[in-house]
């Protein structure tokens, strides 16, 4: 096969890397493109396929889980906007009834809908203990 064809090939993995961050796109175009190499040096079809297929291997063995360890679990570890007001703490807008399940709270400048377990008069001061969709559940300070 000719070079230039793993090299497409090498190039078009690389560019879907770019949109699925799984870094097994990234292993086969480093195979594809240690297959160009190999077809341009003048190797055979069964050369070129084998090179395609160790570095590809040697590259999901090695490579991956490092690359997925030091790059993408980061990632996982960042709070949405939403999270981090989890802890804060809010001050009542109008009084929280959990019968209802009326009433707000300001957090941060922001107004949320809340639940308590005790209804909170306006104006009291509380803490956000979780988020539940866009309701907050809050506890007296």
């Amino acid at each position: 096969m000719n070079y230039y064809v793993w090299l497409i090939l090498a190039v078009g993995c690389f560019v879907g890397e770019l949109f699925t961050m799984e870094f097994s796109l990234s292993c086969l175009g480093l195979g594809l493109a240690g297959a160009s190499l190999a077809s341009w040096l003048g190797f055979g079809i069964w050369v070129q396929t084998a090179v395609f297929a160790l570095i590809s291997a040697i590259a999901w063995a090695g490579i991956r889980p490092f690359a997925r360890k030091h790059l993408y679990d980061k990632a996982k570890h960042v709070k949405t906007p939403a999270e981090e007001v989890i802890g804060k703490n809010a001050v009542v807008e109008t009084p929280i009834n959990p019968l209802t399940g009326e009433g707000r709270v300001k957090v941060a400048g922001e107004s949320w809908k809340a639940y308590a377990e005790k209804p909170l008069p306006a104006g009291a001061e509380c803490v956000v203990e979780k988020l539940e969709g866009v309701t907050l559940t809050v506890r007296e300070k």
